[in-house]
């Protein structure tokens, strides 16, 4: 097996489809999720949990620096698709994360991390931060 060295996902890779199929189908590289949630201020266990992978698991591909199984790497490239998108409007971590962790009554009342844990429900958080944006009472 070729080794090729890892690069950062950029702001365009994690908003372009035909890129982001491509790093999960290469396998994302475990090191970009744990910087990632440096960044946005998740603890590993709260990753581990989002990403829906076992804490061992995770810390396991981190010792490694493993790359994410398909379904992990799609989990974690929507979490920060997600984040980013909701980053734009929030603009700093702290903010973002906030809002992450609040319940919203457009959502049900789950916070959005909650609701952001299938590609649909991703979709409607991103809706919600788009109708926030144009002043739409959510």
């Amino acid at each position: 097996m070729k080794k090729t060295k890892s690069k950062s996902v950029t702001y365009d890779e994690i908003h372009d489809n035909h890129a982001t199929v491509q790093r999960v189908e290469e396998g994302l590289p475990v090191m970009e999720v744990v910087e990632f949630a440096k960044q946005a201020g998740f603890t590993t266990d709260e990753l581990a949990r989002l990403i829906q992978i076992p804490a061992r698991t995770y810390a396991r591909r981190v010792a490694g620096k493993a790359r994410l199984k398909i379904h992990e790497g799609e989990r974690a490239a929507r979490l920060m698709r997600v984040y980013d998108r909701a980053k734009q409007l929030f603009v700093t971590d702290e903010n973002t994360l906030g809002w992450f962790h609040a319940k919203i009554l457009a959502l049900g009342g789950k916070t959005p991390l909650e609701y952001a844990q299938t590609e649909p429900g991703a979709r409607e958080v991103e809706n919600v931060i788009g109708r926030i944006e144009h002043g739409v009472y959510s």
